[in-house]
C-alpha cells in the first residue's frame, strides 16, 4: 500500500503528540506536519498535499468546521473533540469520521481504515516514475527497479540493465515510492519484490549483496516479518 500522508491540527499539544505517536505505529501512515491553528493549517496546505486531516474542531480564531468549508470536497478530514455534540453536525461536512478525546487506538484505526478505503491509490505512482538526468526525462518502470543508492546529493536508479543518476534525497524519494520499497540504510532503498535472501545483517537483492544498517534493523525486521510465514 502506498504511504498515506497525515496532517494534525490541533491547539493542544498532549492530542497532537498523540495522534502523533498512533501515526507512527501505523506502517502505512506517515507524518506530513503538525499545526497548531487552523490559519497556520491554511498556509501549510497553500504549498502542500496530504492525503488525510485529524482536524480539531474548537480552535481559536476559525473553528475546524469553518476550516473544512475552505478545503477541497474530496480532502478526507477525520474530526477530533471532546466534544459529542458535534458528531452529527460533523457529518453534514463530509468528514470520514469523528474520533471523540481521549481518542483511543482501536478507534483510531477504525477511521484510518475508513480514510484509507476512501483514498484512491494513484497508478501512476504504483507503477513508474519519471526521472531527470542528463537535461531529460526518463521513464522507469517500478517494478524493473531493484535498489536504489546514495551518491552525496544523488541517487543512483539500479535495475537490471542500466543504472539512472538522477539528483534527488533519499527521504524525499522513499515518500514517493510504495509500500514494498523499503530503507535498509542510509545509503540503499530496495524494492522487497526482488529480494532473494536475508542472512544476518546483509540482504541479497537479486545478485547484489547490501548491508542492514544498524538504525534499519528493526524496521526491516517488521518488514520482512509481515511478509514471512
Amino acid at each position: 500500500m502506498t504511504k498515506l500522508g497525515c496532517l494534525i491540527i490541533d491547539d493542544e499539544p498532549n492530542a497532537g503528540q498523540l495522534l502523533q505517536d498512533y501515526i507512527s505505529k501505523v506502517p502505512y501512515l506517515t507524518l506530513k506536519g503538525i499545526c497548531f491553528d487552523a490559519l497556520e493549517a491554511l498556509e501549510f496546505l497553500s504549498h502542500s498535499q496530504t492525503d488525510i486531516i485529524f482536524l480539531d474542531i474548537n480552535m481559536p480564531d476559525l473553528t475546524g468546521m469553518e476550516l473544512i468549508n475552505m478545503l477541497p470536497r474530496d480532502q478526507k478530514v477525520i474530526f477530533t473533540t471532546a466534544y459529542s455534540e458535534y458528531a452529527i453536525q460533523s457529518y453534514e461536512y463530509n468528514a470520514v469520521d469523528y474520533l471523540l478525546k481521549p481518542i483511543t487506538f482501536k478507534r483510531f484505526m477504525m477511521a484510518v481504515g475508513k480514510a484509507a478505503a476512501a483514498t484512491p491509490t494513484p497508478a501512476q505512482a504504483e507503477e513508474y516514475l519519471f526521472v531527470r538526468t542528463d537535461k531529460k526525462m526518463i521513464r522507469v518502470n517500478l517494478r524493473d527497479i531493484l535498489y536504489f543508492e546514495a551518491l552525496k546529493e544523488y541517487v543512483c536508479i539500479h535495475t537490471k540493465t542500466q543504472k539512472i543518476v538522477t539528483y534527488k534525497r533519499m527521504k524525499e524519494l522513499l515518500e514517493k515510492l510504495p509500500a514494498h520499497f523499503t530503507r535498509i540504510h542510509n545509503s540503499y532503498i530496495i524494492n522487497g519484490h526482488h529480494i532473494t535472501r536475508v542472512e544476518g545483517n546483509y540482504v541479497l537483492v537479486d545478485d547484489k549483496t547490501l548491508p542492514i544498517g544498524i538504525s534499519y534493523r528493526d524496521p526491516f525486521t517488521e518488514f520482512i516479518q509481515q511478509r514471512a510465514l
